[in-house]
């Protein structure tokens, strides 16, 4: 073997004890084994989630185990009656009889005084009276409340306007009040020679208002001798709502 300068031969130490440098490929290796233990830790994770999730929905929209089953007693019911399967009507509600009421009708002959207010008969094949008064064609409050008070005139039209009203008298104005009113004008031309008759009609009003103890309500028309007789034909009424 060739010497060094100074003509000795060159020694080589190995240290023994040195760690060993792994290769780069090796520690990448390892690495990527870590990271799809961590994803698939992550996607069991996220799947058990989903599951409990799941459960919970199904017991919440479950529905109760009695509701299915029927009881016994229903179950017989049903063995029994033949006409389990019909529908039945729904039963109507209980009238209040107590409530105030009234209704009034016209007479053979018509009657309306001096100052245009329809008198009545309250005795009759349809008249009553039920906790509600009667005085002079006016119909009296006995007990406040929301009324519907309705009325219907028969008349005869000449050629002229035919005013139906319904009025309120009340401690709480001076004056009477008008509830409801209609008007009509009708002329027939005759023919052929062209002259104008009389015509018929019918007039109705009907209405809710809020009556108070003591007032009262009556029906008005501004020309009597318009107004043709009938018990059907004209009436005049109210009731508590």
């Amino acid at each position: 073997m060739e010497g060094g300068p100074a003509g000795c031969p060159q020694v080589f130490v190995v240290d023994s004890q040195a760690p060993v440098t792994l290769m780069p490929s090796v520690v990448k290796r390892d690495f990527r084994k870590k990271k799809q233990y961590l994803l698939y830790l992550l996607v069991g994770l996220a799947l058990l989630g989903v599951i409990i999730e799941a459960g919970f929905i199904y017991h919440l929209y479950k529905p109760p185990v009695a509701a299915q089953i029927p009881s016994p007693e229903k179950m017989i019911g049903h063995m029994k009656s033949p006409e389990s399967n019909e529908i039945h009507p729904v039963q109507d509600k209980k009238l209040d009889y107590n409530k105030p009421a009234a209704f009034v009708q016209g007479g053979l002959r018509k009657n309306v005084d001096e100052n245009g207010v329809m008198q009545w008969q309250t005795e009759g094949l349809g008249s009553f009276l039920h906790q509600v008064g009667y005085e002079d064609g006016r119909l009296l409050i006995q007990t406040e409340g929301f009324y519907y008070i309705h009325s219907k005139v028969y008349f005869s039209d000449s050629c002229s306007t035919f005013r139906h009203q319904v009025m309120w008298k009340t401690t709480r104005y001076r004056e009477d009040t008008k509830l409801m009113q209609a008007l009509r004008y009708s002329c027939v031309e005759g023919e052929p020679s062209g002259e104008k008759s009389a015509d018929v009609g019918n007039s109705f009003l009907g209405g809710v208002f809020r009556l108070y103890k003591s007032d009262s309500v009556y029906v008005k028309v501004n020309e009597s001798s318009l107004v043709r007789a009938g018990v059907q034909d004209n009436f005049f009424g109210i009731f508590m709502i």
